[in-house]
């Protein structure tokens, strides 16, 4: 069964036109984790008439790529074989692109199948080009930059296979590079299987804050992959600077709970 994991917070005017594009894609499921949300999201949820729609409401916020963690454990409980990552605010044209990522898993043995944000390389900013250049060194030292470039599962739709995901476990997809390097080390099959620009996902525009935490969430989460991949002691810093972002608001203690029930 393909389940479409769905991290929605604060997207009463995004999620309904988000959710009619996935019920489009071959997916069986759709599994929406309303996240600690303080708008009519959900309404806008209960409104989609589908059965192929299913909700898992926290009243508090689980922070960054938590709820796909969540969502992912709810769905294996539920008998998925194949899981799909879309954030909620995504309104672009990617029912092409899911369907790309549910082809190469269900059919073509891929276990960890990514999204090409970068298709064409333009102008960034000094932000964008030193978190490119994190990414790009994680996928150096991992040995994979020429296969999958700066994709990494923190960026862009992406699924992965039942076999790979009982191997890395439900808590690295709360920090999605470090998901990235425990499939390497558990010689999963990963590949970019799709490609769309980072604006054609058409993501809600945040502020100039917001992209900065963002960004050194990611940051520190490449980091944090990399000391993984080298067999040293988790860390998030990197030349002296310690790089959190959100990484501080994620509620793992939730995730325990939801992970022992």
């Amino acid at each position: 069964m393909i389940y479409t994991i769905v991290p929605a917070r604060n997207v009463e005017n995004r999620i309904d036109k988000t959710l009619k594009i996935l019920l489009k894609t071959k997916t069986d499921r759709i599994l929406a984790v309303v996240n600690g949300c303080m708008d009519n999201t959900l309404q806008r949820i209960l409104d989609i008439k589908s059965d192929r729609v299913d909700i898992l409401n926290f009243n508090k916020p689980l922070g960054l790529d938590v709820p796909r963690a969540v969502g992912a454990y709810t769905a294996y409980k539920e008998g998925a074989s194949t899981f799909v990552f879309v954030d909620g605010d995504m309104i672009g044209n990617i029912e092409k692109n899911i369907n790309e990522i549910i082809t190469d898993i269900c059919e073509k043995g891929v276990d960890m199948a990514l999204t090409d944000c970068y298709p064409q390389k333009g102008k960034n900013s000094n932000m964008a080009r030193i978190l490119l250049a994190f990414r790009r060194q994680l996928n150096i030292e991992l040995g994979i930059f020429d296969k999958i470039g700066y994709a990494i599962p923190s960026h862009g739709p992406h699924g992965l296979s039942k076999k790979i995901l009982e191997k890395i476990g439900f808590r690295s997809l709360a920090v999605p590079p470090v998901s990235l390097a425990l499939a390497l080390m558990f010689c999963g099959n990963i590949k970019v299987s799709t490609k769309i620009s980072d604006e054609d996902l058409k993501s809600q525009v945040r502020d100039e804050f917001h992209a900065k935490q963002i960004a050194n969430t990611i940051i520190g989460d490449c980091i944090e992959a990399l000391s993984i991949f080298r067999g040293d002691r988790r860390k998030r810093g990197f030349d002296g600077e310690k790089f959190l972002g959100y990484h501080k608001n994620r509620r793992f203690d939730i995730l325990d709970i939801v992970l022992d029930s």
